[in-house]
Order: C-alpha cells, then structure tokens, then sequence
C-alpha cells in the first residue's frame, strides 16, 4: 500500500468520523459517556481548566513577545533630542502629573528617585507624547 493510499484512507476515516460526530446529538454524546463509565462534571471542569490555561499561556507569550519588541525598539533609538537639566525635567514631570489625574506612577519602595530614573522617566514620557521635547512640555 502506498504512502499517499494510506493519507488518503486516513483523510476518509477522519471526515467519516467528523461526520458522525456532528450529527449525533448531544443527548446520544452524553448517553455514550454514561455507558463509557465517563464523568461528564469532571470532563467538563478538566476541559475547562485546560482551555483558560491555554488561553493564559497564549496571552503570556503574546506579552512576552510584546515587552521584548518594545524594550529593542526602544533601547536600539537612543533620545533624539537634549534633555533638559534634571531639575527641569523634575519640575516638568511633576507639572504634568499635576495637570492629568489620569497619569499615575510607582516608586520602588518608596525611595528616593536618582536622576537617571527621572531622565528615564522623561524619556518614556516624551515617547509617548506626554511631553514635547521641543518646547520642554510648555
């Protein structure tokens, strides 16, 4: 018997089986799981386990591959543009906050900033168009 014979065969089996299934109805399912000894709760509960961990194992690898994307684009492009002195970007940065109530922040353990974590702060703030580098956000 020939490879393509055999996929052939199989292809046909399987559309068969297809077949069968769609039109059985769900009482006819149920009933041959009972005679099958098979707990329909329990399968149902396993069934769903098994697609919400699919769905969050998708989910974690689409934000995975998010998160990498953004941290290349964003580490490839150094700031094309003068940042102001630090102060400025403190007084900046604050003001903004200050304006949108929306914006919100958290610092690490309630510690002091260091200047590069407000440069970087601008930095994001500025690539997201909170902040216009040209006029300094004025």
């Amino acid at each position: 018997m020939s490879t393509t014979k055999i996929i052939s065969d199989i292809a046909a089996i399987r559309a068969a089986a297809l077949e069968n299934l769609l039109t059985t109805t769900d009482a006819e399912l149920r009933q041959e799981a009972r005679e099958d000894g098979e707990n329909l709760d329990e399968t149902a509960i396993q069934m769903k386990s098994a697609m919400r961990e699919a769905a969050a194992s998708a989910l974690r690898e689409r934000m995975a591959k998010s998160k990498s994307q953004s941290r290349q684009k964003l580490s490839a492009r150094p700031p094309s543009f003068a940042r102001p002195a630090v102060d400025r970007i403190k007084e900046l940065v604050q003001d903004l906050f200050a304006r949108d109530q929306s914006l919100g922040l958290a610092f690490r353990d309630g510690k002091r900033q260091s200047d590069a974590d407000w440069q970087s702060l601008y930095d994001d703030l500025v690539a997201i168009g909170a902040i216009k580098s040209a006029d300094d956000g004025l």
